[in-house]
Parts: structure tokens; sequence; C-alpha cells
């Protein structure tokens, strides 16, 4: 073990002496350079080896080589980078190799080790690694189109390619990633192709009709529509595909006709100008009509196509699903800046429309009942079709939190106190333990109201009744109104009417100690009292509550209850936490 780490050293004297002969390091550096291998060295020779010493070691490596390139450039020092950065470079690609071989089936290291050869231009090893990384991780489509993707791009081996293309779809026969790989290279080939001459046309007719093949065999193993528009986004790409994508489309049409994406797909390419069929009308001019206008035309038709296949397929599939994906593109639209006002309301409207759509079908998301809710407010719709929407989006989304909002805010803007608390009581019915939100705005409402002086209480009141979702965090706000409101006297006097007749809640014991605290000349039994309350209820589970009440007694320099608190601690707590509170107990006794 030892006389291989000596070898290795002796095989590294040569970069020591280049690297001090040229001025990269002092020798005060060099022999840290040395300590630090040979700690990293004696690792790697030990009977028991770890990942990590090998990751270690090549970190060390590359950093290392980062530095003197760096040292290179801002010391205009060029020399001798064969006798040091060569041997350094070797030796990472060596440790790789040890690596890959020593833990063949962490997928991370071979792709690492792909990352590097690349960077490094060690490109002879890259077939190789290739090769292993398909023996042993074969079951991953990825590795497969990794090495497809490699070998196209980086060595533009087309052998090596077909083989690995067919090897990975042999062995995956449904993997939708590599035959869209495949036809995508065999579309970009046939796109390369110069058709100038009667022989390039004959080729990239060949290797069109090899591109069909392709796809016609993934029809027989892959039956998605994702997988079909996937398919379609690629051929578009192609001018020389059209054919290919005519067929496409016809096999999407045919074969999914009641899928939404399908027919958002389709509404989609409408959007985008791209049809079936050429159609020139779309860019014909009389000469008449200005460029503006003309580019106004041609969009206005887009959109009414685009309008009229969505409408289409509202009528076909009655699902959320397709409103979703007409509202949503419409929005889309609508998002776009720095167009002709005319073209600008044409998108509001069909906005607008296809909102009312929806709701009128019952398939308005939560958020566009929002969205819609808004732009009626906005527009100054009448006050009964706003209700009249507010209603139905609560029916439609009861557990929506923020409809149930939405609907109090539009009677507080309106300043209507009785309909604002029916909306807030029929809300809290429906969201139950979810409707804090609802109570926090009830009681912020009523707060500005010195019109209505008890209706803040009356809903405290109500609001410790819930459930603890709603109760815990609403109690302790109730402390602090009453301490505000009234004095803290009426505060202490709650806290301990909530203590004695409610369900057991922490932050009411935190909250009274912190309005304990901020007393001019505080009362400290009352605010022990609050510690000895979280302690008592809280006590067996809670850790934090007994360093608190320590801390507290350490403020008022009583080293007794210090002690007694302690010994209650560790008799409470449950047995597996007495080892975390003694470690709090003990930083604390630092601090």
């Amino acid at each position: 073990m030892a006389e291989l780490v000596e070898y290795r050293k002796e095989k590294t004297l040569p970069e020591y002496e280049q690297m001090k002969r040229i001025d990269l390091f002092n020798d005060a550096e060099i022999r840290e350079i040395i300590r630090k291998r040979d700690s990293l060295n004696l690792k790697l020779v030990r009977q028991t080896k770890s990942m990590r010493d090998y990751l270690e070691f090549i970190k060390y490596e590359r950093d290392l080589l980062s530095l003197i390139q760096k040292r290179r450039k801002t010391r205009n020092i060029q020399d001798m980078k064969g006798s040091i950065d060569r041997p350094i470079s070797m030796r990472i690609k060596n440790l790789y190799h040890q690596v890959t071989e020593r833990f063949p089936q962490n997928i991370r290291i071979w792709e690492e080790f792909l990352k590097f050869v690349k960077a490094f231009k060690f490109m002879n090893e890259a077939s190789t690694i290739l090769d292993r990384m398909i023996q042993l991780h074969g079951d991953k489509p990825d590795v497969w189109l990794r090495a497809v993707v490699w070998e196209y791009e980086q060595t533009q081996n087309m052998e090596r390619v077909k083989h690995f293309m067919l090897g990975g779809l042999q062995r995956h026969p449904d993997s939708c990633m590599l035959y869209s790989k495949f036809l995508k290279m065999k579309l970009l080939e046939a796109d390369k192709v110069d058709v100038q001459t009667e022989n390039g046309a004959a080729q990239r007719k060949h290797i069109l009709e090899q591109a069909s093949i392709i796809y016609e065999n993934s029809r027989k193993k892959i039956h998605s529509i994702e997988y079909l528009v996937n398919i379609l986004e690629i051929v578009t790409e192609f001018s020389c595909a059209k054919d290919l994508m005519n067929t496409v489309l016809q096999h999407m049409q045919n074969e999914f006709p009641l899928e939404e994406l399908m027919w958002h797909t389709l509404a989609r390419r409408e959007l985008m100008g791209l049809h079936m069929e050429s159609s020139i009308d779309d860019t014909e001019d009389d000469g008449s009509s200005s460029s503006e206008e003309s580019s106004i035309a041609a969009c206005k038709k887009k959109l009414k196509s685009c309008i009229e296949v969505y409408n289409e397929a509202t009528k076909i599939l009655k699902t959320e699903k397709m409103w979703l994906y007409f509202i949503n593109t419409m929005m889309e639209i609508n998002q776009e800046r720095q167009e002709p006002t005319i073209l600008a309301a044409l998108k509001k409207q069909t906005l607008q429309m296809a909102l009312k759509g929806a709701y009128e079908a019952g398939f308005l998301s939560e958020q566009h009942y929002i969205y819609y809710i808004e732009e009626l407010i906005k527009s100054n719709s009448q006050l009964e079709n706003i209700l009249e929407v507010f209603d139905k989006a609560t029916k439609t989304h009861e557990k929506s939190v923020k409809l149930w909002e939405m609907w109090m805010r539009f009677y507080i803007q309106n300043e209507s106190e009785q309909s604002l608390y029916e909306v807030f009581r029929q809300g809290v019915k429906k969201l139950g333990g979810d409707s804090y939100p609802l109570w926090q705005l009830i009681i912020r409402y009523y707060q500005v109201r010195p019109d209505l002086p008890n209706r803040v209480e009356e809903v405290f009141n109500e609001a410790i009744l819930q459930p603890p979702s709603v109760s815990t965090r609403l109690k302790a706000q109730y402390i602090e109104y009453v301490a505000l409101r009234k004095d803290i006297h009426a505060a202490r006097e709650k806290y301990d009417d909530l203590v004695q007749n409610s369900t057991p809640c922490l932050e009411i014991h935190e909250k009274m100690a912190q309005l304990e605290s901020t007393q001019v000349e505080p009362n400290v039994e009352r605010w022990r009292k609050c510690h000895e309350n979280a302690t008592h209820f809280f006590g067996e589970s809670n850790i934090n509550v007994w360093i608190e009440y320590i801390k507290f007694e350490k403020t008022q320099d009583t080293p007794k209850n210090i002690s007694r608190i302690y010994e209650r601690a560790i008799k409470t707590l449950h047995v597996d936490l007495v080892d975390s509170f003694e470690m709090e107990h003990n930083l604390l006794n630092f601090s």
C-alpha cells in the first residue's frame, strides 16, 4: 500500500519541478499540493474505498487545473503545458475510469465522465464510455438517447447513430423520446440535402420516405395524443415534410376526436396561421390596402379561425378542461402589447365571449371565475348580474377561500354590512376549518366600524368556538384586542376565562406573556403564570415552553426556580425529547 503511494508520488515529481521552474507555484504551495495528493492517494489504496474518495480526488485535481489555467493567464505563462496540464488531465481521466469501474451502477458518474472527456477533448474515450453505459444502463431509454445525441452532434458517425437508435428502439419499443429524436434527425438530414440537382431531389425523397416509415412504426407501438402532438410540432418545423405533417394531422383528428388536447392543438395552429392545406388567400393582397391594414386583417382571420375551432370543440366536448384551453389561449393573446387598438378590442371581446360561454356551461375554473368577476366589476356590470355570478361561483367552488373573500370584499366596498355578514356566515359554513381568512376579514371590517362597537367581541366569541385551525390564532388576537381596546386587567380576565373554558391553545399563553412583558411595571406573578400554564398544558411534547420558562426566570435572577423548572421538565417531557431538551438547556447556559 505504502509502495503504491510512493510510486504515484515519484511519478508526479516532474510536475512539481516544472511548476517551480516556470513560477506557477512557490515551494510552500508545492509542499501543500504534495501533502494533499498523498492524503487523497492513501484513501484510494485502503481496502475499503468509497465513491466519495474518488470524487474528492477528482474535484481536487480539477480545481488545481483550473487554478493553473488562471495563473497562466494572469502571469502570461504558456510553457510546459504538456508537462504540467496534460498529466493532471490524464490523472483525472484515470480516476474517472477507476470510479466508474468500481461503482458502475451510478449513472451520474458516467454522465460526469462524458462531460469531462468533452471538455478536455478526450473524444476517443467517448465511444468506449457510451458502449459501457449502454451495457450497464440499457434499461434506461434516456441513456440510449444520450448515446444517439452524442454520436450525432459530436462525431457525426451516422453508423453509430443508427446502431444506438435501432438498439434503443429494440430494447424500448414504446419510447416516445427515441422515436421523436429518430424522426427529427431524419428530417434534419432531409432538410440539408441540396434539391437543385436530380440526385438531390431523389435523395431527399428517399430520406422522407424513411421518416414516414419511422413514424408509421411508432404508431403501432405508441397510442397517445401527447405523442402525436409532439410529432406534429417536430414535422411542422420542416417545410420539406408537409405531406408527413398533413398525415399526422389526419391521424390525430381521426384517432382522437374526443381528446381536448387534439382540439386545442388545432385551434393553436389556426392562431399561428398553420393550416392543413396551404391557403393562398391568407397572403394575397390586391394592393389597395396598407401593410398595417393587411396585417390586421390577417390577424383577425387567424383569430376568427381559432375561435371557430374552439367553439366547435366546446360543443363536442362539454368539459372544464376544454374550456380551460379556450380561455387560457384567449387570456394569453390579450397579454400581448403594442398592437392596434382595434385588434386589442377584438381580443378582449373574444376573451369575454369565452368566459361567458364557460360560465353559462358551468365550467369556469376558480381562477377564471375570479378574473371574470373582476372584469364584470371593472365594466360596471349590473349589480344583479355580478351577484348572480358570485352565487354560482361559490356553489361551483364552495371550498374556494379566494372566492368567498372576494365576495365579502365586494360587499365591503359597496358598504352593505348585512349582506357582508350573510356571505361571511355562508362561507364559514362551507369552509369549516379553512375559514380563518374570512374571520380575519370580518374582524378587521368591524374594527373600523365605530358605529358597531359590540360586533368585534361578538365575532371573536363566535371564533373561539371554531375548529382549532381557526380558533387557535384568533384566541391570541382576541386577548391582544381586549388589551388595546380596554386595558391589561381586562385582557387578564379574558385570558383566564379562555384558559379555563376553552380547548388548550399555546398561542394565548405566548401572547399573554408578551403583553405582560410590555407593561411599564410588569406583574411578575402574572407573567410567570403564563409560562406555568404553557408548561402545564404543553410540557409533555414541547421543549420550547420549558426553555422559554427558564429564560424568563433568568431575567428575574431566580436560580432556585430555574433548577426546579429544569427538574420538572426532565420528569414531564416524553423520554425521546429529554436529550434534545438537555442540549438546548446547555446551549442556553453558554449564551
